[in-house]
Protein backbone atom coordinates (compact mmCIF):
# COMPACT_ATOMS: atom_id res chain seq x y z
CA UNK A 1 0.00 0.00 0.00
CA UNK A 2 1.39 3.39 -0.92
CA UNK A 3 2.23 5.80 1.87
CA UNK A 4 0.87 8.72 -0.18
CA UNK A 5 -2.79 8.23 0.62
CA UNK A 6 -5.46 10.79 -0.18
CA UNK A 7 -5.24 12.23 3.31
CA UNK A 8 -1.81 11.83 4.84
CA UNK A 9 -3.00 13.29 8.14
CA UNK A 10 -4.95 10.21 9.14
CA UNK A 11 -2.30 7.70 10.09
CA UNK A 12 -4.97 5.78 11.96
CA UNK A 13 -7.05 5.50 8.79
CA UNK A 14 -4.05 4.29 6.77
CA UNK A 15 -3.24 1.66 9.40
CA UNK A 16 -6.90 0.60 9.49
CA UNK A 17 -6.75 -0.01 5.73
CA UNK A 18 -3.64 -2.18 6.16
CA UNK A 19 -5.24 -4.17 8.98
CA UNK A 20 -8.45 -4.58 6.99
CA UNK A 21 -6.47 -6.38 4.28
CA UNK A 22 -4.79 -8.53 6.94
CA UNK A 23 -8.07 -9.39 8.66
CA UNK A 24 -9.68 -10.47 5.35
CA UNK A 25 -6.73 -12.81 4.77
CA UNK A 26 -6.52 -14.06 8.38
CA UNK A 27 -10.21 -14.85 8.85
CA UNK A 28 -11.94 -14.98 5.45
CA UNK A 29 -14.91 -16.70 7.13
CA UNK A 30 -15.63 -13.50 9.12
CA UNK A 31 -16.11 -10.78 6.46
CA UNK A 32 -17.88 -8.34 8.80
CA UNK A 33 -14.86 -7.79 11.10
CA UNK A 34 -13.85 -4.12 11.06
CA UNK A 35 -10.30 -3.17 12.09
CA UNK A 36 -10.08 -1.74 15.62
CA UNK A 37 -7.02 0.51 15.42
CA UNK A 38 -6.31 2.96 18.24
CA UNK A 39 -3.38 5.09 19.35
CA UNK A 40 -1.42 3.44 22.17
CA UNK A 41 -1.63 5.10 25.55
CA UNK A 42 1.20 4.75 28.04
CA UNK A 43 0.14 2.83 31.14
CA UNK A 44 2.35 2.98 34.23
CA UNK A 45 4.96 4.81 32.16
CA UNK A 46 5.23 1.98 29.61
CA UNK A 47 4.19 2.37 25.97
CA UNK A 48 4.31 -0.74 23.78
CA UNK A 49 3.93 0.98 20.43
CA UNK A 50 2.48 3.95 18.59
CA UNK A 51 -0.78 2.25 17.54
CA UNK A 52 -2.58 -0.94 18.43
CA UNK A 53 -4.94 -3.30 16.60
CA UNK A 54 -7.40 -4.80 19.08
CA UNK A 55 -9.19 -7.39 16.94
CA UNK A 56 -7.60 -10.67 18.09
CA UNK A 57 -9.79 -11.25 21.17
CA UNK A 58 -13.01 -10.41 19.32
CA UNK A 59 -12.10 -12.68 16.43
CA UNK A 60 -11.18 -15.48 18.83
CA UNK A 61 -14.56 -15.22 20.55
CA UNK A 62 -16.28 -15.60 17.16
CA UNK A 63 -14.21 -18.54 15.88
CA UNK A 64 -13.61 -20.42 19.16
CA UNK A 65 -15.09 -23.90 18.94
CA UNK A 66 -15.00 -23.95 15.15
CA UNK A 67 -12.40 -25.92 13.22
CA UNK A 68 -9.52 -23.46 13.23
CA UNK A 69 -5.74 -23.41 13.26
CA UNK A 70 -5.68 -20.81 16.05
CA UNK A 71 -5.04 -21.78 19.67
CA UNK A 72 -6.13 -18.47 21.23
CA UNK A 73 -6.06 -14.69 20.81
CA UNK A 74 -2.22 -14.47 20.75
CA UNK A 75 -2.06 -16.86 17.77
CA UNK A 76 -4.76 -14.79 16.02
CA UNK A 77 -2.61 -11.70 16.67
CA UNK A 78 0.45 -13.44 15.20
CA UNK A 79 -1.55 -14.36 12.08
CA UNK A 80 -2.76 -10.76 11.73
CA UNK A 81 0.88 -9.59 11.78
CA UNK A 82 1.93 -12.30 9.32
CA UNK A 83 -0.81 -11.26 6.86
CA UNK A 84 -0.18 -7.53 7.18
CA UNK A 85 0.76 -6.15 3.73
CA UNK A 86 4.16 -4.46 3.47
CA UNK A 87 4.04 -0.72 4.06
CA UNK A 88 6.43 2.20 4.52
CA UNK A 89 4.39 3.28 7.57
CA UNK A 90 5.09 0.25 9.77
CA UNK A 91 8.52 -0.26 11.34
CA UNK A 92 7.58 -3.30 13.42
CA UNK A 93 4.68 -5.18 14.98
CA UNK A 94 4.45 -7.37 18.06
CA UNK A 95 1.77 -9.24 19.97
CA UNK A 96 1.34 -8.35 23.63
CA UNK A 97 -0.79 -9.91 26.32
CA UNK A 98 -3.98 -11.54 25.11
CA UNK A 99 -3.47 -10.69 21.43
CA UNK A 100 -3.00 -6.93 21.21
CA UNK A 101 -1.07 -6.16 18.01
CA UNK A 102 1.26 -3.25 18.77
CA UNK A 103 2.53 -1.18 15.84
CA UNK A 104 5.65 0.99 15.86
CA UNK A 105 5.64 3.61 13.12
CA UNK A 106 8.65 3.86 10.83
CA UNK A 107 10.99 6.69 11.78
CA UNK A 108 11.92 7.12 8.10
CA UNK A 109 8.26 7.43 7.12
CA UNK A 110 7.66 10.00 9.87
CA UNK A 111 10.73 12.01 8.77
CA UNK A 112 9.66 11.89 5.10
CA UNK A 113 6.11 12.92 6.03
CA UNK A 114 7.35 15.86 8.07
CA UNK A 115 9.72 16.91 5.28
CA UNK A 116 6.87 16.71 2.76
CA UNK A 117 4.70 18.79 5.09
CA UNK A 118 7.43 21.43 5.41
CA UNK A 119 7.90 21.60 1.65
CA UNK A 120 4.22 21.35 0.57
CA UNK A 121 2.76 23.17 3.58
CA UNK A 122 0.73 22.19 6.61
CA UNK A 123 -2.44 22.39 4.51
CA UNK A 124 -1.64 18.96 3.05
CA UNK A 125 -2.22 17.45 6.51
CA UNK A 126 -5.69 18.92 6.96
CA UNK A 127 -8.29 16.19 7.40
CA UNK A 128 -11.00 16.05 4.76
CA UNK A 129 -14.34 16.21 6.53
CA UNK A 130 -17.58 14.97 4.94
CA UNK A 131 -19.32 18.33 5.48
CA UNK A 132 -18.99 21.43 3.32
CA UNK A 133 -20.50 24.10 5.58
CA UNK A 134 -20.90 24.50 9.35
CA UNK A 135 -22.43 27.09 11.64
CA UNK A 136 -20.53 27.96 14.82
CA UNK A 137 -22.50 29.87 17.44
CA UNK A 138 -20.24 31.85 19.77
CA UNK A 139 -20.91 33.08 23.29
CA UNK A 140 -24.35 34.64 22.63
CA UNK A 141 -24.37 36.94 25.68
CA UNK A 142 -27.47 38.47 27.18
CA UNK A 143 -26.82 42.16 26.51
CA UNK A 144 -29.05 43.14 29.41
CA UNK A 145 -26.51 41.60 31.79
CA UNK A 146 -22.85 42.32 32.45
CA UNK A 147 -20.20 40.52 30.45
CA UNK A 148 -18.05 38.06 32.41
CA UNK A 149 -15.23 35.56 31.85
CA UNK A 150 -17.69 32.81 30.82
CA UNK A 151 -18.53 34.78 27.69
CA UNK A 152 -14.84 35.10 26.87
CA UNK A 153 -14.27 31.38 27.40
CA UNK A 154 -17.11 30.30 25.11
CA UNK A 155 -16.03 32.86 22.49
CA UNK A 156 -12.50 31.39 22.49
CA UNK A 157 -13.90 27.85 22.23
CA UNK A 158 -16.15 28.90 19.33
CA UNK A 159 -13.27 30.61 17.52
CA UNK A 160 -11.06 27.54 18.02
CA UNK A 161 -13.73 25.23 16.57
CA UNK A 162 -14.27 27.61 13.64
CA UNK A 163 -10.53 27.74 12.87
CA UNK A 164 -10.21 23.96 13.06
CA UNK A 165 -13.11 23.53 10.65
CA UNK A 166 -11.68 26.16 8.28
CA UNK A 167 -8.32 24.36 8.38
CA UNK A 168 -10.20 21.25 7.22
CA UNK A 169 -11.64 23.15 4.22
CA UNK A 170 -15.13 23.61 5.67
CA UNK A 171 -16.96 26.86 5.01
CA UNK A 172 -17.73 28.27 8.45
CA UNK A 173 -20.56 30.66 9.22
CA UNK A 174 -19.62 32.43 12.47
CA UNK A 175 -22.64 33.55 14.45
CA UNK A 176 -23.00 35.40 17.73
CA UNK A 177 -26.70 35.64 18.50
CA UNK A 178 -27.45 38.68 20.64
CA UNK A 179 -30.91 37.95 21.91
CA UNK A 180 -32.75 38.18 25.19
CA UNK A 181 -33.04 41.94 25.42
CA UNK A 182 -34.96 41.79 28.69
CA UNK A 183 -33.85 43.24 32.01
CA UNK A 184 -32.10 41.26 34.69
Amino acid sequence: MAADAENVASVKKQLAQLFEVSLRTTVPSEPDVAPLVEACIAKSGVKFGDYQCNNAMGIWSKIKGKQTEFKGPPSVGQAIIKNLPPSDIVESCSVAGPGFVNVVLSRNWIAQSLQKMLIDGIDTWAPRLPLKRAVVDFSSPNIAKEMHVGHLRSTIIGDTLARMLEFSHVEVLRRNHVGDWGTQ
